[in-house]
C-alpha cells in the first residue's frame, strides 16, 4: 500500500492521538498497541520511495545521534536477557543479594528486577526512534509543522472541554479507572491531573509555538480579523483559552507552575523578536495570565485557588521527600546497571513500608523523574541519554544564527528546562503516552530546513 505524504502525515497524528488520549496509554495493552501501530506506520513509510530516501538520508546526516540511540536500546534489551545467577553476583553484587533474599528460586534471572515492565519500557522506546526517524522527513516544512502544531493544539482543546465538564458533574470513572482522588479536578480520559496538566500544556506550547512560526513566516504588519480566520491564529487563540482552562482545573500545582513557565518564555521571546511586526502573541499570553487568576479566580473561587496553590500538607511533603530518599538509595544499591526501567514499584513493595492510612499507590513512581530514571537505568544507561542530549543539542544550534533555527533552540531549550524543574516533583514522563508527544516535540530539533525545499 503506498501512501502519499499528506496521507502519512495524516495518519502519524491520528496514532499519535490514539497513543496519548487514552489514559496517555499507562495500560500496558494500550503501550503495546502503540507500539506495533507505531512499527506498521513505519513499515508503511518505507513503502513510499521518497519517503524512504528521506528516511535514509535523515539517519545519514544524524548517524552517531541514532548509533548511540540505538545502543541505548540495546542496553535496555541486555537489562531483561536472563542470565545466570552465578554471572549476576560478579557483575551486579546487589541485584543478587537482592534475589536471595526474595528466594528467587531461579537458575537464571535478568539485570531488571521487573523485566515485564521493562519490556514494555523498550517498546516505548521503539517507539521513540521511529518518531524521530519519520517526524522530521513527513514535518520538514514550515507548513506542515504548522499543521502538525495546529491539529495538536486542537486535540488538547477537545481534550480540555471534556475534562471540565466532566470535573463540573463529579469526574465519573471512565474505562474501568476509579478517579476517587479526583472527583473535583479536571482528568477526562487521563489517568490522574498532573499527567492530564502536562499533556495540556504540551498542547499549549504547540499553539504558541504555532504564532512564532506564522509571524517568523509571513512578517505581518497589518493583521485584521478576517486575516486571523485566514491564518487560523483565531482559532489558536480561542485553543489556548480553553486548555488555560483545562490546566487550572485540573488544580494540579506542577503542571500549572510549568504552564506559566513556558507562557513567560513565549512572552519573552515575541517581546524581543517581533518589534517590527503585529504581535497579537504577547496580547494572548497576558490575557490568558489575567484570565487565569481573576475570572477563573471568581468563577471557581478565589477561596478554593488560593488553597490548591498555597496549602501545604505536611504528612504528603514528607511521604514525597522520603520517596525522593528512597529513589536515591535505590540508585545507590543498583549504580552501576540500574534495576530496571518500570521496576520502582517492585521495590518498593519489598523495601518501603507506608505509615497507616496512605493509599499504596503513591509507591508507583519516585515523584522525581530524574531520580527515578537514574536509578532504573544506572550509570552506564544515564551516561549513554547524556550523550544522546548533547548530540541533540549540537544538533539543534546548527544554523542558530538563521531566525527559524534561533527559535527553536531557544523555545524547545525553555521547554526542556521547565520540564526539568517539573520533573523534581513529578512522574508525568515516567507516562509512555506523554513520553511520546514529547518526543515527537522534541523530533522538531532534527528537522533540517535549509534543504527542506528539496523535498
Amino acid at each position: 500500500m503506498l501512501l502519499n505524504k499528506n496521507t502519512l502525515q495524516n495518519l502519524f497524528c491520528i496514532i499519535l492521538a490514539i497513543t496519548i488520549s487514552f489514559n496517555a496509554s499507562i495500560n500496558v495493552l494500550l503501550t503495546q498497541f502503540s507500539s506495533i501501530i507505531f512499527i506498521i506506520f513505519f513499515l508503511i513509510c518505507l513503502k513510499n520511495n521518497e519517503i524512504s530516501k528521506a528516511i535514509k538520508k535523515n539517519y545519514f546526516n544524524n548517524r552517531i545521534f541514532f548509533l548511540i540511540f540505538i545502543i541505548y536500546l540495546s542496553y535496555l534489551i541486555f537489562q531483561i536477557i536472563p542470565l545466570p545467577l552465578d554471572w549476576i553476583e560478579i557483575i551486579a553484587p546487589n541485584n543478587y543479594d537482592l534475589y536471595s533474599s526474595i528466594k528467587i528460586d531461579k537458575e537464571l534471572w535478568s539485570l531488571s528486577i521487573d523485566p515485564s515492565s521493562s519490556y514494555f519500557s523498550i517498546l516505548n522506546c521503539i517507539s521513540y526512534l521511529i518518531i524521530f526517524l519519520t517526524f522530521p522527513i513527513l514535518f520538514n516544512r514550515s507548513k506542515y509543522l504548522m499543521k502538525f502544531t495546529f491539529f495538536l493544539c486542537m486535540l488538547g482543546f477537545f481534550h480540555a472541554i471534556f475534562a471540565t465538564y466532566w470535573m463540573l458533574i463529579g469526574n465519573p470513572s471512565n474505562f474501568l479507572i476509579e478517579k476517587i482522588h479526583y472527583i473535583k479536578a479536571s482528568t477526562g480520559l487521563f489517568v490522574n491531573r498532573s499527567v492530564f496538566g502536562t499533556f495540556l500544556f504540551l498542547c499549549a506550547f504547540s499553539g504558541l509555538y504555532y504564532m512564532i512560526i506564522f509571524f517568523q513566516k509571513n512578517k505581518t504588519v497589518t493583521f485584521n480579523f478576517i486575516d486571523q480566520i485566514n491564518s487560523k491564529i483565531l482559532y489558536i487563540r480561542i485553543f489556548i483559552i480553553f486548555l488555560s482552562i483545562g490546566i487550572l482545573t485540573t488544580w494540579s500545582r506542577a503542571a500549572n507552575f510549568s504552564y506559566i513557565l513556558v507562557l513567560f518564555s513565549f512572552l519573552f521571546y515575541s517581546k524581543i523578536n517581533f518589534k517590527k511586526y503585529v504581535n497579537p502573541l504577547s496580547t494572548v499570553i497576558i490575557f490568558i495570565l489575567i484570565f487565569d487568576i481573576l475570572i477563573l479566580g471568581i468563577f471557581f473561587g478565589n477561596a478554593k485557588l488560593i488553597a490548591r496553590y498555597a496549602e501545604t500538607s505536611i504528612i504528603n511533603e514528607t511521604l514525597r521527600l522520603d520517596l525522593h530518599t528512597f529513589a536515591l538509595d535505590q540508585f545507590k544499591n543498583f549504580w552501576i546497571f540500574g534495576y530496571g526501567t518500570g521496576a520502582f514499584e517492585q521495590l518498593f513493595k519489598n523495601f518501603y513500608i507506608l505509615p497507616d492510612g496512605i493509599n499504596n499507590s503513591i509507591g508507583q513512581h519516585a515523584h522525581n523523574d530524574g531520580l527515578e530514571l537514574l536509578g532504573e537505568i544506572g550509570i552506564l544507561g544515564f551516561s549513554l541519554l547524556i550523550l544522546i542530549s548533547i548530540i541533540y543539542f549540537r544538533k539543534l544550534s546548527d544554523g542558530i544564527n538563521n531566525k527559524k533555527e534561533l527559535a527553536r533552540f531557544i523555545l524547545i531549550s525553555l521547554l526542556l528546562l521547565t520540564l526539568f524543574i517539573q520533573s523534581l516533583v513529578d512522574f508525568s514522563m515516567h507516562t509512555s503516552g506523554i513520553s511520546i508527544l514529547l518526543i515527537t516535540i522534541l523530533s522538531i530539533g532534527l528537522i533540517k530546513f535549509k534543504n527542506s525545499s528539496s523535498y
